[in-house]
């Protein structure tokens, strides 16, 4: 009868998560993959957390729902968010994935990342979200996508030709149906013409995962970019070093970055923005998780073709541990960036991230955010080009406009033909679209309500279901414990001699005994999994790094900056969004303990990618019958 009891309990409890209201009920989120189409930033998938704050018994759940947000009403700072989007459970809700923006045809598509609470589907079809009729459906292939597997945490670009990339990342059990083994770390750049509806795929010589990828429009076809992140053949995280694929002539080359460079970390984000006459590119990249384990909360710019990092944006001490890791970065307007919640290393902060507006932080990424003294403000619908910001242009040289004079690297070029490449630009042909796109469609289905498909069901009916099922479920409780109690009162009489089993609490879940051991380390892990030893952070190469003082002034009014004596504070007034705003708990002066961690900052979220390379296998991709190839 007990177990009868624990198993009524247990189905109220899944009723009760089904019900999730996911903007009402939400606290954080972190691990999902958005992408921007025309006025909208969608949001999918990822892990988050529902309620009023965090306990160290809490544990996150996947997100089942297609959020997104509304940039055509930023007036009060950021995009509201909306969860009306229709998405059927037999479409996958995964972490570490990636959403392939196809904006000529007004849709995109999901590929990649893990499954969390879900059996892991087999890669039969490449699944996409219709704009303009509001469903899911599957894209049709000419056959090569039998060649690609499914890997999860790995960087991604789409091109300016409706050309989608994604280089590194896992394969494992929580990826690949059928799998066995540890997790492996992949060499492979995986190529999708959106276009054609092919797939390809090219190896290199180096695994590599957790790190960067961006697209920019330069040499005869643009080239992509690509750092940070973790690989096998360094044995740790990676420090100064650039990946740039020139896409023309397909091949890789390794350059060394110089300046202020940021702490080696993995779990960043990013976003790319240029100048008018692209004499620069900067890519900004926000967190992550840093050599030590803790994660970071800065924001650093990489300037390309001078390779210069920048800093922009330096938590207290450059050791405060309040950083976030996982969050996902959002250019908007080529001018500003959304950043998405994230994971809180610091176990010890127990607030909600931005509640009311969905964990979005807002960063100016131009000169307007050095003329309002914070680069951390709401997003503004004024500003709709880029400026390149003072900071930036105190290095590289020009203004606001470009005019760029660094335009080679401190320590050299790698090779001539990348130099080369450098000295040219690219515009791609405007893509048409393959299907009817018009405007009257478009403006009716940004506020068309019609029921979804049938493989495209909202989550409506299951909330529903959820609740009256909850309800039947929880009467179905009283009535057995009340027959319970009363049998057992009657066996207490009549077997006054007999023995007496130890009283069972259903409503006590112990947590799982967890293996921690390295020989056991495995993506596939449902536990809590803690950074090995603490990795010297690589240092920066002669370059020109600048000194704080330099940067300092570009900080002024930061959120950071407007600490209580209670070592709690408010959001000033004007002042927008800060990835550590919302009573969060701060620390400054950072805590005197070393360069190493507080134990209690060290602990990472469930469902991670491998803490450290060395531990999975030194090889390249996957054979055939396992992978990619």
């Amino acid at each position: 009868m007990r177990l009868v009891i624990i198993n009524a309990i247990l189905a109220l409890a899944t009723a009760q998560e089904v019900s999730r209201e996911p903007l009402k009920d939400f606290c954080r989120r972190h691990q999902q993959q958005t992408c921007v189409v025309d006025n909208r930033l969608y949001i999918d998938g990822g892990l988050a957390y529902y309620g009023t704050g965090i306990s160290p018994s809490s544990r996150p759940e996947t997100n089942t729902f297609l959020l997104y947000g509304d940039l055509a009403q930023i007036g009060s700072g950021a995009p509201p968010l909306n969860s009306s989007l229709p998405k059927g459970s037999d479409v996958p809700s995964v972490s570490g994935g990636a959403l392939w923006p196809d904006t000529a045809n007004k849709l995109f598509y999901l590929f990649g990342g893990e499954y969390s609470n879900s059996t892991v589907q087999s890669f039969t079809g490449l699944w996409f979200y219709d704009i303009l009729n509001a469903k899911w459906d599957r894209a049709i292939s000419d056959g090569s996508q039998a060649r690609i597997s499914w890997p999860a945490f790995g960087a991604s670009a789409v091109t300016d030709e409706g050309i989608a990339y994604y280089y590194g990342g896992y394969l494992s059990n929580k990826s690949v149906s059928g799998w066995t083994g540890p997790p492996l770390m992949l060499n492979s750049l995986v190529k999708y013409d959106m276009n054609q509806k092919t797939w390809s795929n090219r190896t290199d010589g180096t695994p590599r995962a957790d790190g960067t990828l961006q697209y920019i429009p330069a040499g005869d076809r643009g080239m992509l970019v690509y750092f940070g992140g973790v690989e096998t053949l360094s044995g740790g995280y990676v420090g100064y070093q650039v990946q740039v694929f020139d896409i023309a002539n397909s091949r890789w080359y390794t350059q060394t970055a110089t300046g202020d460079v940021p702490r080696p970390r993995r779990g960043f984000c990013s976003g790319v923005v240029w100048a008018k006459d692209k004499s620069s590119y900067n890519i900004y990249i926000y967190g992550g998780i840093s050599s030590d384990g803790t994660a970071v909360g800065d924001v650093y710019i990489l300037s390309l073709p001078s390779f210069r990092w920048i800093p922009y944006y330096e938590a207290p001490g450059k050791r405060w541990f309040g950083g976030k890791a996982w969050a996902s970065c959002s250019v908007i307007n080529n001018s500003q960036m959304v950043i998405m919640s994230g994971f809180y290393t610091n176990v010890t902060k127990d607030a909600c991230d931005q509640p009311t507006i969905g964990g979005q932080a807002t960063l100016l990424l131009g000169q307007e955010g050095i003329e309002r003294g914070a680069v951390f403000r709401k997003l503004e619908s004024s500003i709709v080009e880029y400026r390149v910001p003072a900071n930036i242009t105190e290095v590289i040289g020009g203004d606001t406009n470009g005019k760029a004079s660094v335009t080679a690297p401190a320590a050299g070029w790698a090779t001539a033909d990348l130099s080369d490449g450098f000295k040219r630009t690219y515009s791609a042909v405007s893509r048409v679209a393959t299907r009817p796109v018009s405007s009257s469609t478009t403006r009716s289905s940004a506020t068309s309500t019609s029921a979804p498909s049938s493989g495209s069901k909202t989550n409506v009916g299951a909330i529903a279901g959820g609740v009256v099922g909850g309800v039947v479920v929880l009467v179905a409780i009283f009535i057995l414990a009340f027959c319970c109690l009363r049998s057992r009162r009657r066996k207490q009489v009549s077997q006054a001699h007999g023995s007496v089993a130890p009283a069972i609490d259903p409503y006590t879940r112990n947590p799982p005994t967890e293996d921690k051991s390295a020989a056991h380390l495995s993506m596939s892990q449902a536990s809590t999994m803690y950074s090995p030893n603490p990795q010297t952070a690589m240092t920066s190469p002669a370059g020109s790094p600048r000194p704080q003082s330099d940067v300092s002034k570009y900080y002024q009014g930061s959120p950071l900056e407007h600490q209580q004596h209670d070592s709690r504070w408010n959001q000033p007034a004007g002042v927008g969004y800060s990835p550590q705003q919302g009573h969060q708990q701060a620390y400054y002066p950072p805590p005197q303990s070393g360069p190493n961690s507080p134990v209690m900052s060290v602990e990472l979220p469930n469902n991670q990618t491998p803490a450290y390379p060395v531990e999975l296998p030194n090889v390249s991709s996957p054979k055939p019958m396992r992978g990619l190839y």
